[in-house]
């Protein structure tokens, strides 16, 4: 009886110091701070004994989950590892007591399991400890909302609530926390707005509520946080990786509203996430002042207007995400001076994160034009937006009527080559699939008008369905042609102009309508290094002009061709080479199928020579023709099912 009247004399005087111990708030007005009323802190009336214990020194003692912390003696409780192997339960109002308590770390993220955990509500009279220094309940199944008296606790340096499942607002009075370095309550449930009161918090160093629901806008006071992304090894282990350290996260809520200028002001900061919002209005050009920014990741918002150009200033940013936004207008060239992808370029490449999804309009930098041959996209969503068309060279249009093109290769404003607008023109005026307005194309992909000079280098019409059935003879008007793929068409006949084309390298025309001759003329191509022209109705022979160009792979398979291959054919230059086929890349790749056909005559036992991968037949196929033996020794057991009842 003695034990607990002593406890209940306790109890009294610890509620009296935490009256006094409130904060003066005579200056709170100043330096844009906002006066905050508390609540009082409640009294603990009824105590619940059974979460009274005696502790291992013989004093009255409070037990949570299971073990029993002195009141008298207790500054620090942290379960860390061994936290796995406690029970869970609620956290009991007693705690209170444990007013000498300056740690109190029940963090549950070494635990992993639910049997571990902390459950229930935060209690109110949790605001009694006023000397906590450290208020860590993260990754735990807490319910219901932040208790506004958290706002007693004026020594707190580190408040962290997240990975919980909390829900309510986030309360005003954590303004009053005037000593917070770290304040995080993300991956909870928390509705309504982010606290004006928050720019009281001047020494904060990181603020993390990302994965919630809050909605409004970011407060405009909050680059009063003058200290957020400041690393201070006092606070924080100088081993952990900061490279990983986004110091100011809201991502992934229902924020609206614009991006404060006054984030400008905080020139400490190394990373902000705003990502998965839908914060509209322009980037605050005083983003640019941010001189330590690594990181800005402002994806999935409704961001609009130019981007600022001084973020060219921001010399130590590796990553800019812009991606899903409503920005337009001309990308800066002042963001040249930053490397954006220095850290994370698998990352950034990938997933095109960088400026995808705007209204950008050309003329592109071209420091991002150039990487798009990594996997960078530049689009356009609004072609309205991009008008006026900039002045184009003599001989040069700008286009204000684009085509509709898978992954966005001709865009509105460029300006092209008129010759090779008036060959797409052709392609359109021939062919009933492809009509309707100026260069609308329906589904086609046209390669090369990004890349600088606005000559067309490739043309594809080679989608699934597509009825192009004629190819205009001012296609030898297009001087740059590199790549043409027409296969999947309706065309019939293989244009001798073709061979005109001083820059085609390769011709593509797989599973068509192709029939008649190929035309000796494209051996006029002596760069020529690809020709599929497999699973048509091609008749007649093998021209022996072929063997005058640089072919690397030679796809004849499927068709009606007849005769003997030419000696020029097995005797190109380009299977000499030497090296494997299969190094750099595939680049140097070294391949003959000549399958199903009805070719015929004798192999020369010379090809054996050639430096071919003879122990794989997609490399050489010659089976099922007409091929008369002998065989050559190295394609003993390769020649397959041969029609040879026209051999002597």
């Amino acid at each position: 009886m003695i034990r607990y009247i002593s406890l209940l004399l306790f109890i009294g005087l610890a509620f009296w110091s935490c009256g006094e111990q409130e904060p003066e708030q005579s200056d709170i007005n100043e330096g844009g701070y906002i006066t905050i009323e508390l609540p009082d802190c409640p009294p603990l009336e009824d105590i619940n004994e059974e979460n009274l214990c005696t502790a291992d020194d013989g004093t009255d003692g409070v037990k949570i989950l299971g073990e029993c912390y002195s009141i008298e003696n207790t500054t620090e409780i942290t379960f860390g590892d061994a936290f796995a192997s406690k029970p869970s339960g609620p956290l009991p109002k007693e705690i209170a007591l444990l007013t000498n308590l300056i740690i109190f770390n029940g963090s549950n993220y070494w635990g992993g399991t639910t049997d571990s955990k902390f459950t229930g509500e935060i209690p109110t009279e949790i605001c009694n400890l006023t000397n906590l220094i450290n208020l860590n309940l993260s990754y735990n199944a807490l319910t219901g909302s932040i208790p506004p008296e958290i706002g007693h606790l004026t020594k707190l340096h580190k408040l962290s609530f997240g990975r919980n499942e909390l829900t309510g607002e986030i309360p005003s009075t954590v303004g009053n926390l005037v000593e917070l370095r770290n304040l995080s309550s993300n991956t909870n449930n928390h509705t309504g707005r982010i606290p004006q009161e928050i720019g009281n918090l001047t020494k904060l160093h990181t603020l993390n509520f990302s994965y919630n629901e809050l909605t409004g806008p970011i407060p405009s006071n909050i680059g009063n946080l003058e200290n957020l992304g400041l690393w201070d090894p006092e606070y924080y282990n100088v081993d952990f990786d900061t490279e990983i350290w986004i110091a100011f996260n809201l991502s992934h809520n229902n924020l609206t509203g614009p991006l404060p200028a006054s984030i400008g002001d905080l020139d400490e900061l190394g990373y902000v996430d705003f990502s998965y919002n839908q914060i509209d209005g322009p980037i605050p050009p005083e983003m640019g002042d941010m001189e330590f920014l690594v990181e800005m990741n402002l994806l999935n918002n409704q961001l609009n207007g130019e981007i600022p150009p001084e973020l060219g200033n921001l010399s130590s940013l590796a990553k800019l995400w812009l991606a899903d936004n409503n920005l337009r207008g001309v990308i800066p060239e002042e963001l040249c001076n930053v490397d954006v992808c220095r850290t994370q370029t698998y990352e950034c490449n990938s997933t095109a994160n960088v400026f995808s999804r705007n209204n950008f309009c050309p003329p592109y930098p071209q420091c991002f034009v150039e990487f798009e041959t990594i996997g960078w996209t530049i689009d356009i969503v609004n072609y309205q937006n991009c008008n006026p068309y900039p002045d184009c060279a003599d001989g040069y249009t700008a286009i204000n009527d684009p085509p509709p093109i898978n992954g966005g290769d001709i865009y509105d404003g460029w300006c092209f080559y008129q010759s090779d607008l008036d060959v797409l023109q052709d392609f359109i005026d021939v062919n009933e699939s492809l009509s309707g307005e100026p260069l609308e194309i329906g589904i086609q992909r046209w390669y090369g008008g990004e890349y600088g000079n606005g000559r067309l280098n490739g043309l594809d019409f080679s989608n699934e369905g597509n009825e192009i059935s004629i190819i205009p003879e001012s296609i030898g008007n297009l001087e740059e042609l590199e790549f043409v793929d027409f296969s999947n068409t309706q065309i019939t006949t293989i244009p001798a102009i073709l061979g005109d084309l001083s820059e085609l390298s390769k011709i593509w025309w797989e599973n068509g309508q192709l029939t008649g001759y190929i035309p000796p003329e494209l051996g006029n191509r002596t760069n020529l290094t690809g020709l599929k022209l497999n699973d048509n109705q091609l008749t007649g022979s093998i021209p022996a002009e072929l063997g005058s160009t640089n072919l690397h792979y030679l796809y004849l398979n499927r068709n009606q061709l007849t005769g003997e291959v030419p000696l020029e054919i097995w005797n190109l230059e380009a299977f000499y080479e030497s090296g494997d086929p299969y190094e750099d890349g595939g680049l140097s790749l070294r391949t003959i199928n000549l399958r199903h056909n009805q070719l015929t005559g004798v192999i020369p036992e010379s090809i054996c020579d050639l430096n071919l991968r003879w122990n794989h037949y997609n490399f050489v196929d010659i089976r099922n023709n007409k091929f008369c033996p002998p065989y050559p020794s190295c394609l003993t057991g390769r020649m397959g099912s041969q029609n040879t009842s026209d051999c002597d």
